[in-house]
C-alpha cells in the first residue's frame, strides 16, 4: 500500500509541475504578444465582445420577486452609503477651502470649492438615484 500511494504521489507531483510549467509558458507568451498591436487587438476586442452581450433583467410583473427584492435591496444599501461618501468629500472640501483663506491660497480655494460642489453633487445623486431605479414597485 505504501508503494501505491508514493507512486499516486510521484504522478500528483509530476502532473502538478507539467501544469505550472504550461501556464507559465502561456502567460508569458501572452505577455510578449499583449506587446504588439495586434496582440493587444487580438486580446481586447474579444474581451469587450464578450462584456457586450452579458444581459442582465430583473423580473417584471408575476416575475420572480427574489430579483425584484434583492436588486432593491442592494439600492437601498448603496444610497446611503453614496450619500454618506459624498457628505465626506463634501467636508472635506470645506476644510480645503478653509486651508485655501487660512493660507491666502487661491489655487487651495479653489479646490476647495470644487471639491465641496462635487460632494454635494455625489450625495444628491445617491439621494436620487435608489428612488428612481426601484423595481419592487
Amino acid at each position: 500500500m505504501n508503494r501505491f500511494t508514493q507512486a499516486i504521489d510521484k504522478v500528483q507531483d509530476t502532473v502538478t509541475e507539467i501544469g505550472a510549467r504550461t501556464m507559465l509558458a502561456t502567460v508569458n507568451t501572452a505577455g510578449k504578444v499583449m506587446k504588439t498591436r495586434l496582440g493587444k487587438a487580438v486580446f481586447a476586442v474579444p474581451a469587450a465582445m464578450a462584456a457586450c452581450t452579458v444581459t442582465a433583467s430583473a423580473a417584471g410583473e408575476g416575475g420572480d420577486a427574489t430579483a425584484q427584492g434583492m436588486i432593491d435591496g442592494i439600492m437601498g444599501i448603496l444610497g446611503p452609503g453614496v450619500i454618506g461618501l459624498g457628505t465626506l468629500v463634501a467636508i472635506v472640501g470645506g476644510i480645503q477651502t478653509g486651508v485655501g483663506f487660512k493660507d491666502d491660497n487661491a489655487d487651495g480655494k479653489t479646490r476647495g470649492f470644487q471639491t465641496l460642489i462635487g460632494g454635494a453633487i455625489i450625495a444628491a445623486v445617491g439621494a436620487l438615484v435608489p428612488d428612481s431605479i426601484s423595481l419592487g414597485g
